[in-house]
């Protein structure tokens, strides 16, 4: 006749540990209790509890990984959640219930908020510059596509989000800002080749650089831009 095994009550394991949130380089403190058994015969190994601990603090960690420091009670509802679904864990050592309390200190939380309105603040600027360079390629491209476009739109109440001449806007002026936005246009003919110079530059060596300048100096020259001529001179003696 063979007498049912008797069932082993679990044994405790007790940690804390220091998990990181999904805050980088802030940390939950956890307070856990790990209930465990051994399944084998006979006696546990003495490093069975740390087997044990370990399993568990897998689970904590890749949990709070997910959360932040600002919300401490909704980590540990989840935390609760994902520890009781994932028992029974392991093997010979079998983890059968784990129950973990979490804490943030106050300068922790403190240095969350700061790096959470850092970070908005950084949206906030990015948004800004974003809105920015819309404006301006709308009026580069647009408004001051040319002068009859120019002055079309002084006949318009002005626009605060948009920018632009303002109505009354003298008419030589206008014309004068729409060369100066055509000449610095990213695509006008002599952005363009200060480009590729400046690329062609970096790809040869200072002495062919130097060459190449002494060569422009004499060309200036004998056109009769004495003015150039000097400013290149001067770029060529600083070397």
């Amino acid at each position: 006749m063979r007498w049912p095994s008797r069932r082993r009550t679990p044994s405790v394991h007790a940690f804390t540990d220091v998990c990181e949130s999904r805050d980088a380089g802030l940390a939950f403190e956890v307070s856990a209790r790990v209930e465990w058994r051994w399944s084998r015969r006979g006696p546990a190994p003495a490093d069975a509890p740390l087997i044990a601990g370990q399993l568990a603090r897998q689970l904590v960690e890749k949990t709070l990984g997910e959360w932040s420091v600002l919300r401490p009670h909704a980590a540990e509802q989840d935390l609760a959640a994902v520890l009781r679904d994932a028992v029974p864990l392991g093997g010979d050592v079998t983890v059968t219930g784990v129950t973990a309390a979490l804490h943030a200190d106050a300068p922790v939380v403190a240095a969350a908020r700061r790096k959470q309105q850092t970070r908005h603040a950084c949206e906030l600027d990015e948004l800004e510059r974003r809105q920015a360079r819309a404006r301006m390629e709308f009026l580069r491209d647009e408004l001051l596509a040319d002068p009859s476009s120019a002055r079309l739109y002084t006949l318009l109440p002005p626009s605060p989000r948009l920018g632009g001449p303002l109505p009354g806007t003298d008419p030589a002026e206008l014309d004068e800002l729409v060369r100066q936005v055509h000449r610095w246009h990213p695509e006008s003919r002599w952005v363009v080749i200060a480009q590729v110079l400046q690329v062609y530059g970096e790809r040869i060596t200072e002495a062919a650089v130097q060459d190449h300048l002494k060569i422009l100096r004499a060309m200036l020259a004998a056109r009769g831009h004495h003015d150039l001529a000097a400013q290149v001179a001067a770029v060529v003696a600083r070397g």
